[in-house]
């Protein structure tokens, strides 16, 4: 699903337009006020097509789902199976799970903000904010923009496919890394591509925007997102753990294959280390999609797809903008979001257009199928249920 990803044995299952503001001020945002009342669905709900498709996922092999839908000012959260298999606690919807790639649009939210600020322009070179940096090998920081790393055209070979990064992780998977001791291992391929010809899916280019962000700012972009998305927005279940193997309480355990649950989350980085809630992200991704984020001509740009995207290979197709992806839905709809896989955990969160009515769910086993789901999920809540023939108007 365009993720974190990795292949040997530890990563099998990863995959994985302007207005000027005052430079020194991020993009403004509405204060938070009260949240919506809050259902919480656990059981079977006759008519509920999203819970049946929770149930699915727990049947096809996920230990628990969890989901959250808001709506017409109203917020559900519909729970199935299990949060953690040995206590029988069950999904909760203050409970917290690692997003993986979702990472990424907040990550492209701070760096359009700064493009709106002026501070960066999305024709910028690495070269420009990164000198020396990226080279050897074919590849060449001057022929690589900000907007190739936020969209994926860049070509640069995607770290988490580097037999050094796994193979770090089965010897012990505490072991910490730099962001640029990662992009070097990217580097030591030639590009897939030359820059801005094709599409695929690099966790190096996000790698390489936080590193910028960081050049831009100086400070981090875990700080510079605490500082202009989550605290702006009272997103407070929602962190990034940096080297810490652990998710605080409450949190849904991950299962997954490779059996690692516990792990130095350093390697994902500004690609997918962060942790959240359902909730925390169906409230971003309404506020991103409303305007609360971003100025209107830098969110239509976010929200266009790129030519050749195809994040899914499957279901959709899933299309790529600036840090977001993109889905028509047979019935007409289209969802603007973004989704996470990395170990044990998959994550999906997506909004319509004017962000009123947003979709966010976990789940928290990853032998199942991730991009299925994800469309059923999408089919069951934005499409109106095909009335039965006994409802059809005569």
């Amino acid at each position: 699903m365009g993720l974190i990803s990795c292949g040997t044995k530890a990563l099998r299952s990863l995959t994985a337009s302007v207005l000027i503001l005052g430079a020194a001020a991020p993009a403004p945002v509405a204060e938070p006020g009260p949240r919506a009342p809050v259902a919480s669905v656990a059981g079977s709900v006759p008519g509920s097509e999203l819970g049946a498709v929770l149930d699915r996922a727990v049947r096809e092999g996920s230990p628990g789902a969890l989901a959250e839908v808001s709506k017409a000012g109203r917020t559900e959260t519909v729970a199935r199976g299990l949060a953690d298999t040995r206590t029988r606690e069950r999904p909760r919807a203050d409970m917290r799970f690692r997003v993986g790639s979702t990472t990424k649009t907040f990550v492209a939210t701070v760096v359009l903000q700064l493009v709106a600020e002026g501070r960066l322009r999305l024709d910028d070179t690495v070269e420009r904010w990164l000198p020396g940096l990226v080279t050897g090998n074919g590849n060449d920081g001057r022929a690589v923009t900000v907007r190739m790393l936020l969209n994926h055209t860049s070509g640069l070979f995607n770290y988490t496919k580097d037999r050094r990064v796994p193979e770090a992780l089965d010897h012990d998977p505490l072991t910490g890394f730099t962001p640029r001791q990662l992009v070097g291992y990217a580097l030591s391929h030639p590009p897939v591509f030359p820059p801005g010809t094709s599409w695929e899916y690099s966790n190096t280019n996000y790698t390489l925007l936080g590193m910028i962000v960081r050049r831009v700012t100086g400070h981090p972009y875990a700080e510079e997102i605490t500082r202009r998305v989550l605290r702006p927005l009272g997103l407070r279940e929602t962190y990034f753990p940096g080297t810490s193997p652990d998710v605080r309480a409450p949190f849904i355990h991950a299962y997954s294959k490779d059996r690692l649950s516990r792990f130095n989350p350093s390697w994902a980085g500004a690609a997918g280390e962060m942790i959240s809630t359902v909730g925390d992200l169906s409230r971003f991704d309404a506020a991103l999609l409303s305007g609360r984020l971003l100025p209107a001509a830098l969110l239509e740009q976010m929200l266009t797809p790129t030519p050749k995207s195809d994040v899914f290979h499957g279901p959709g197709p899933y299309r790529y903008g600036l840090g977001l992806m993109m889905v028509t839905l047979p019935c007409g709809v289209t969802v603007y979001g973004h989704g996470g896989t990395i170990f044990g955990s998959l994550t999906w969160m997506a909004g319509t257009r004017d962000g009123r009515h947003t979709l966010s769910f976990d789940l928290n086993g990853d032998t199942v199928n991730q991009a299925e789901l994800t469309t059923a999920a999408n089919v069951a809540e934005f499409c109106p249920a095909t009335p039965r023939p006994s409802q059809r108007p005569s």
